[in-house]
């Protein structure tokens, strides 16, 4: 294990590694680990100079203990947000019987909308061979939805899909496994109140939310 210093991201003034952080980093917070750590990664959001900042560890005698420098934007690239939906639950009656009504008012995806910019980038280098329309999302993002089910048995554990749809690319819904020619209003719904709520995305991605 090595012990890594990371800038506080909330804090724009941190950001920024300079030889004043540095010095404290190395004066404060490397005296304060155990003597067997040999080695530290440094990382840095914005950086004054790598090269000054390298210099000024190699000139400084007071730690033995290896500074090795990393930029932090790198490995943020590579970091997806998990999906977000906001739903709201309603009893609804429907003739004689009540049931339960999900409706998604919203849903966002980290992953699918890096994979609509990356179509939708390469399409705009490609436009002088052929014309490109750029694929453009809803401010709700409901068409970020592939798949919805409830689990009306248990609020843990194995998964019981005890009311499902499915949105097919027309936007048609297939509902339990039957198709039909009902276009897809935002909602689910089921006999019984709904425990748990699983929304897959069009990239096939999955999560889970507790009612």
């Amino acid at each position: 294990m090595i012990p890594v210093y990371v800038p506080d991201l909330m804090d724009s003034s941190s950001k920024l590694l300079d030889n004043v952080t540095m010095n404290r980093i190395i004066h404060q917070a490397i005296p304060d680990l155990d003597s067997s750590v040999k080695r530290v990664i440094v990382y840095y959001i914005d950086i004054t100079s790598e090269e000054e900042i390298r210099q000024f560890i190699a000139e400084d005698d007071s730690t033995t203990v290896e500074i090795e420098l990393c930029d932090l934007k790198t490995v943020l690239d590579d970091v997806v947000i998990e999906d977000y939906a906001r739903f709201h639950v309603e009893k609804a009656a429907e003739g004689l019987f009540e049931e339960y009504v999900v409706t998604i008012d919203s849903f966002t995806s980290d992953r699918v909308m890096g994979k609509i910019l990356e179509y939708n980038n390469k399409g705009v280098l490609n436009a002088k061979k052929k014309k490109f329309t750029p694929i453009t999302i809803s401010e709700e993002g409901l068409e970020l939805i592939e798949y919805i089910s409830l689990d009306c048995t248990a609020e843990a554990g194995a998964w019981h899909s005890d009311s499902e749809i499915k949105i097919d690319k027309l936007g048609y819904v297939i509902r339990n496994g039957v198709k039909t020619k009902e276009f897809w209003d935002g909602t689910i719904r089921s006999e019984k109140k709904p425990l748990r709520v699983k929304v897959r995305n069009i990239c096939g991605d999955e999560t889970v939310w507790g009612n």
